[in-house]
């Protein structure tokens, strides 16, 4: 450029003078206000003088530039954690999600400094160190398995700090703390989050050559690549308060930045030690630290919150002389507490899922359970606690590498469990008292019979019900959702279905937002996994109404929306690694109806938007009403882009992804049951997916019905519940058995457990759609009631919620439709009923009111409230 050229401070002063708000990247100064670049041209021409029409071009680029960079900064404040200069927040949160304080915000009891030199205060609140030498600050206690938690706000200029962990301290060394250590790294290197082991091998993940052992180097490339993601490079706010979260179970050592994970590693050397913070040594310069958290693992969340149930056989059979089979009815998780039997000699307690020609199945297909434990006799007076074979999956708290979390792990003064309806008492006497066996079945202590009731017209519609039902009782045992009895761990997508039918069966449903803190803490791979905690968390927030619990988890639930692979179009990008492995769709893999993976995925993109639809109503209910802005601008423009890019204009419906044509029932129905389809194209997907039979899992089934349910499709929702195909809850509850299954049949899943609740939708599609309940407030302070009776001819039921039990009665008889509806005192209802041909207007209470004729259903102006009695005439 000829003629004079402005430096950036006088750049930066004349665009201060005027804005007020500037931006330095790549060595320009820019002012951004309201989303654009702001040019001062009065005092441009003053210090630069320029004249020369290249600039107009420089002009116009930095407009473009300055766009973009807004963007980018509004996109940086919803796709990860912003911690605010109030700790108040997120003390009570960690509080309420079972931590302990390692710093009691007054003073430094607990820590103590092994220095000769620096200086810890408690600042506001806060831990400051001030140093001129590197020093660490550490706990009295040590500590072995846990999740530590620290929020760091480093100073401006050089800065380098970090959370010690199972670190030691030797007090005749120069070096007097060295180990584990979470890197917090304010340099342009950009290595937060990093592994580092100090004073000791030095860089362990990423590696680099003479800063880390050979046998580390060997991944140097990998992890140096890992550590520049954009996801785990940007996850440091260098500028502000940073939560680092560090767990440690075993000799697997995971640690998160703001939500992001940046190491997962597997390392022996230490197993226990102390806690730490670091100050680098810059002089003059302050370290600040607050909510400085511990909860040592493992948790057993059973302990406070399952109990044991004595239950007496329902059958008892000699099966020979050696033999006898006890039947308890139903399958639940416990084992079994029995007489000590006298005399001399060995036998042994059976214990097992599914018959076979009379007898305990011995060798189950699948993962069908079976089990043998041994006893002796006599020695002792009293009752001995069988305890069933122990499964090591179901216990491991560090498995495979990359594979699973910790399992949730039942109380060992219980013994160990697993689920079985029979057991086989082999090798005692036919005189033995078998009559007083007692199972002891483990459910939610909390747990309410009563609390839900669902009956219909159709009996088979009544059998699905009370399995379902029970499936949900029956998978409590835990203290969490958890997948049966496979590895025993939540999955986000299992626990989403799971919370759902808890609230409609349940009347006291604390176990969901446990559930959810869980999974915050031990998430797994899937990439639709991860949308399904913001609908875990928005689903709370509408049952409990605790604006309080919401805006405690708020800005964790930032990162589980997808946003960091989305593009500027609004979709979300798919690597070839997510095509093959992360992108679910359905599981298990053979019911994904042949579809398919594209970089932009139907199925992922409608997740995402629905997810970030869901963040902006949750983030108004919290007072981010800026965040809240940024969500629905990009919602809209991921719509726009969803709609264009895949919709087959041609066929009417969606086609699986970007540079296919094949079309699955998947890609119709999530963006059917999550209100992506615009109202022109509504009629084609629904009238496709009508004639669709159940070409998903149990799994997906909960949003295909969602789908049908929510958009005039009742009858064939229940239809297909209720189908002879081998694909229904008909042909589960036929099968014989009460608990509901992983999949719909042992050929779709050969390794299948009998003991899943995702297999139990209809526990709340029954409640929310055939009766029609669901909350159309936070807390059910409004609820909607909306009855889809499909071809059915009655059904009662009563729903719980936390202000009370609904109770509903409809009948539909011809073209008539009758509802007989119990709210509890302080909640008000809208109503809508089915709207026959024929029918002419509505009656409460045999009394005429105003309602509008809409989508084939008659919708009431005014809200109800108490006892109605609401029919079409």
């Amino acid at each position: 450029m000829d003629g004079p050229v402005c430096g950036p401070n006088v750049w930066a002063k004349c665009v201060g003078q005027m804005c007020g708000a500037v931006h330095v990247r790549g060595g320009c100064t820019l002012a951004v206000v309201a989303g654009t670049i702001c040019f001062c041209v009065r005092y441009f021409h003053e210090f630069c003088s320029v004249t020369n029409l290249r600039l107009v071009s420089l002009v116009l680029g930095l407009v473009w530039f300055g766009n973009t960079l807004a963007e980018e900064v509004s996109l940086g404040r919803i796709e990860r954690p912003v911690y605010s200069a109030d700790a108040n927040g997120a003390f009570e949160a960690l509080v309420s999600r079972g931590y302990t304080p390692l710093f009691n915000g007054k003073d430094l009891a607990g820590w103590r400094n092994p220095y000769s030199h620096g200086e810890a205060e408690v600042v506001d609140g806060e831990i400051h160190l001030l140093a001129d030498k590197k020093f660490f600050l550490v706990t009295e206690k040590k500590y072995s398995d846990f999740r530590v938690s620290v929020e760091i706000h480093l100073p401006e200029g050089p800065a380098n700090s970090g959370v010690m962990f199972r670190c030691h301290v030797d007090e005749d060394a120069v070096k007097k703390v060295y180990g584990y250590q979470a890197e917090c790294d304010g340099s342009d290197r950009r290595w937060s989050g990093g592994f580092f082991d100090e004073s000791r091998r030095g860089w362990i993940w990423p590696s680099t050559k003479g800063r880390s052992e050979d046998q580390f180097l060997k991944h140097s490339e990998e992890s140096k690549q890992a550590f520049a993601e954009p996801r785990v490079r940007d996850a440091l706010n260098r500028n502000g308060w940073n939560r680092y979260e560090v767990t440690c179970v075993k000799d697997v050592i995971r640690i998160e930045v703001n939500g992001v994970e940046t190491v997962r590693f597997r390392d022996a050397t230490d197993a226990c030690g102390y806690i730490g913070i670091q100050h680098h040594g810059e002089k003059g310069q302050t370290y600040r630290f607050r909510n400085l958290f511990i909860k040592e693992l493992p948790s057993v969340p059973a302990e406070d919150h399952v109990s044991l149930t004595p239950q007496e056989p329902v059958a008892i059979k000699r099966v020979n002389d050696k033999v006898t089979l006890i039947d308890f009815g139903k399958a639940a998780f416990g084992n079994i507490v029995m007489p000590i039997p006298s005399g001399r000699g060995s036998g042994s307690v059976h214990f097992g899922e599914k018959l076979k020609d009379g007898r305990i199945d011995r060798n189950p297909p699948g993962t069908v359970r079976y089990g043998t434990t041994p006893i002796r006799r006599g020695g002792q007076l009293g009752n001995w606690i069988v305890p069933t074979p122990v499964d090591a999956r179901n216990v491991a708290q560090a498995g495979l590498m990359n594979a699973n979390p910790p399992a949730v792990l039942t109380p060992a003064m219980w013994g160990s469990v697993m689920p079985f309806r029979w057991v086989e008492i082999e090798g005692l006497d036919a005189d033995y008292p078998y009559e007083l066996i007692r199972r002891r079945a483990a459910y939610s202590s909390t747990w309410n019979d009563n609390a839900s009731h669902f009956e219909c017209s159709n009996e088979t519609l009544n059998r699905i019900w009370e399995l379902c039902k029970y499936s949900i009782k029956a998978t409590t045992f835990a203290g969490v959702y958890v997948d049966g009895d496979r590895e025993r761990i939540p999955y986000e997508a299992d626990a989403y279905l799971n919370q759902l039918s808890h609230y409609t069966t349940d009347d006291d449903v604390k176990m969901a937002s446990r559930t959810f803190d869980w999974l915050m803490e031990n998430g797994t791979w899937p990439t639709e996994w991860a949308p399904h905690m913001v609908f875990m968390a928005h689903a709370e927030w509408m049952y409990s109404g605790d604006d309080q619990w919401l805006k405690q988890r708020y800005e964790s639930l930032k990162s589980k929306t997808l946003l960091d692979r989305s593009a500027g179009d609004g979709l979300v990008r798919s690597s070839e690694l997510d095509q093959k492995r992360t992108d679910i769709v359905d599981w298990p893999q053979k019911e994904r109806d042949k579809y398919v993976f594209t970089e932009v995925n139907t199925v992922v993109n409608a997740f995402h938007i629905k997810a970030m639809t869901q963040m902006a109503e949750m983030a108004h209910a919290v007072g981010k009403d800026d965040d809240a802005a940024v969500f629905e601008k990009r919602v809209e423009l991921a719509r726009e882009s969803f709609q264009k890019t895949l919709f087959d204009e041609d066929a009417g419906i969606y086609r699986d992804g970007v540079g296919t044509d094949h079309s699955s029932i998947h890609a119709n129905f999530f963006p059917l049951a999550f209100g992506l389809v615009p109202a022109d194209k509504m009629d084609g997907v629904r009238s496709w997916l009508n004639k669709q039979d159940m070409r998903c899992s149990v799994y997906a089934a909960q949003y295909f019905m969602d789908a049908l349910f929510n958009n005039g499709s009742d009858q064939k929702a229940i239809a297909l519940m209720v189908a002879d195909a081998d694909r229904s809850w008909k042909h589960m509850v036929d099968s014989g058995t009460t608990i509901s299954w992983e999949a719909w049949d042992m050929k779709y899943k050969p390794n299948q457990d009998w003991n899943h609740a995702w297999g139990a939708a209809p526990a709340n599609l029954l409640p929310r759609y055939v009766l029609g309940a669901q909350p159309s407030a936070p807390g059910w302070a409004t609820a909607t009631i909306r009855p889809c009776p499909g071809d059915l001819k009655h059904a009662r039921g009563r729903v719980p919620t936390p202000r009370g039990p609904i109770e509903i009665d409809w009948k539909q008889v011809a073209s008539k439709f009758k509802l007989s509806l119990e709210l509890p005192g302080d909640m008000r209802a809208n109503v809508e009923i089915p709207a026959a041909e024929g029918t002419t207007g509505v009656l409460v209470d045999g009394k005429p009111v105003e309602a509008t004729k809409q989508n084939g259903r008659w919708i009431l102006k005014e809200q109800i409230s108490g006892t109605a009695t609401v029919e079409s005439k």
